[in-house]
């Protein structure tokens, strides 16, 4: 389990170039009243109105921002499954399609499934280095590519287009913005701040 771990989050140097394996996860606040800018004091009403997919049924709300390739994503995914029902927290898992060439299809495939959930559950659990997520791409209808470039636009209106890219409401009332994975201790850590 260690070496997998391990070559996971080796992989993502490569595909999610940006974050070196020595550097923790970067953590940005925001303040909800006073952001910077438009895009920033809107970000979780757009997150809101995205195309997302829940897992759980908490009162505190975390969006993660993924692509179906990415290894890190997939990590975090792992990190999240035990935490999600015991820490009261719903995950609106926003996909994204970019960092490979299958990237897109595979989105495309979450969004149009029967269901969503089982799809992206599915794309974890078959993760591996040589095809990267499980699902089988396919040929996004007109809606889902719409849906698609709208997350993503999302995504890129944080700053930079880095996944995952966590974000959600802290009890202080900021909007956070985490991208890259954490550790297990950080997320529980970061769980616990997330405003009900």
């Amino acid at each position: 389990m260690r070496m997998r771990y391990l070559a996971t989050w080796a992989a993502g140097l490569i595909l999610c170039a940006g974050l070196p394996l020595s550097q923790p996860a970067l953590a940005v606040t925001v303040s909800a009243q006073n952001s910077p800018g438009a895009e920033n004091s809107t970000l979780l009403q757009r997150l809101s109105h995205a195309h997302w997919v829940a897992q759980g049924k908490g009162p505190h709300i975390l969006y993660m921002i993924f692509d179906p390739n990415c290894p890190y994503c997939h990590v975090v995914f792992d990190e999240l499954q035990p935490l999600i029902k015991p820490m009261g927290v719903t995950v609106r898992y926003v996909p994204v399609g970019y960092l490979t060439e299958s990237s897109p299809g595979k989105a495309a495939a979450m969004l149009e499934a029967k269901d969503p959930l089982a799809a992206i559950t599915k794309n974890e659990r078959e993760f591996n280095m040589e095809h990267f997520g499980g699902l089988a791409e396919i040929l996004p209808n007109p809606a889902t590519e719409k849906a698609l470039e709208k997350n993503l636009a999302i995504l890129r209106a944080t700053g930079q287009s880095i996944v995952p890219t966590l974000i959600y409401r802290s009890r202080q009332g900021k909007i956070v913005i985490i991208r890259g994975g954490l550790g297990k201790r950080d997320m529980r850590s970061t769980l616990r701040e997330i405003a009900p």
